[in-house]
């Protein structure tokens, strides 16, 4: 959902990203925020000379409870809210900043994907091989496979 959303921002600038590519952050804040509350994913490491209430694997959400009005019965205190909020932005940020360097490091790529999906509509797999093969070095596509 990011890739859409970090691609406008490339290509138009902060200031002309349409409604579709902002709901992708949204997307994207959901799914962090059920990584870290339903499934107690970290975002960093707790590494910071004390302990956390979210350094056990606790499930402090139900999973239905974006679907829930009001979200749900809060399962969770104040304090344990603000942690989850915190490792939630963390978690967004280095998934867009990930996307955005692995965009504009592959902007030829991309470059020559969108021609070829204006052209032909739909790119099949052998021809996306090759245009990655021919717009990465050896070493990257071995390590992508």
């Amino acid at each position: 959902a990011l890739g859409g959303r970090v691609a406008e921002e490339l290509v138009y600038g902060d200031d002309e990203i349409t409604t579709g590519a902002s709901n992708d952050l949204q997307q994207v804040r959901n799914l962090a925020r059920r990584m870290i509350a339903q499934w107690g994913f970290r975002a960093r490491d707790a590494d910071n000379g004390g302990s956390s209430i979210l350094d056990a694997p606790v499930a402090w959400e139900t999973p239905n409870a974006d679907q829930e009005m009001f979200g749900g019965p809060q399962t969770a205190s104040g304090s344990t809210e603000m942690q989850i909020d915190t490792e939630v932005k963390a978690l967004v940020q280095e998934a867009y900043d990930v996307c955005k360097k692995t965009l504009s490091d592959n902007w030829a790529l991309m470059e020559k994907l969108r021609d070829e999906l204006i052209e032909n509509e739909t790119v099949e797999a052998a021809a996306l091989q090759r245009l990655v093969l021919e717009h990465t070095s050896a070493k990257d596509a071995v390590a992508a496979l």
